[in-house]
């Protein structure tokens, strides 16, 4: 055998492995992305993986502890049917009653234990005028 055909030959061997980790690899790391529905409709399919839901915070469900960092709410599609979801960490600034959220965690027990939560926002940003004015006065104020 020629050395040609030697390297032709490994390398199309080491191309296929790396291949195969690389594919193995997003799959281990590729969190799937679903409704309320789609968990409510098999919860036991999703007891003890992680997932990532997104829905919309149903209002009147929002506990906050401040002391504990602990956020309770429930998350709906169609506010019929709601998942308890449980968050311990810092409330993001934009999280509200009825606002879009993605969480990412697992399903314990009924209640949806999230280790990320994740606002949906527009991509709009819009100043309010009176807000800059006031900015306007404060920085006039400080420089004088």
């Amino acid at each position: 055998m020629k050395t040609r055909h030697k390297f032709v030959i490994g390398g199309a061997v080491i191309f296929g492995v790396l291949a195969a980790l690389s594919v193995q690899g997003l799959q281990e790391m590729t969190v799937y992305f679903y409704t309320p529905q789609e968990v409510l409709a098999a919860p036991t399919d999703f007891q003890e993986k992680t997932i990532r839901i997104g829905a919309l915070v149903q209002p009147g469900t929002v506990e906050w502890d401040a002391r504990s960092i602990r956020l309770a709410f429930h998350i709906t599609e169609d506010s019929m049917r709601s998942i308890p979801v449980v968050y311990e960490g810092v409330k993001p600034d934009m999280f509200r009653e009825g606002q879009g959220v993605v969480v990412e965690g697992r399903m314990q027990n009924g209640v949806f234990e999230a280790q990320q939560l994740l606002v949906k926002h527009s991509e709009e940003y819009k100043v309010d005028h009176n807000q800059v004015a006031s900015k306007e006065d404060y920085y006039k104020s400080v420089i004088q």
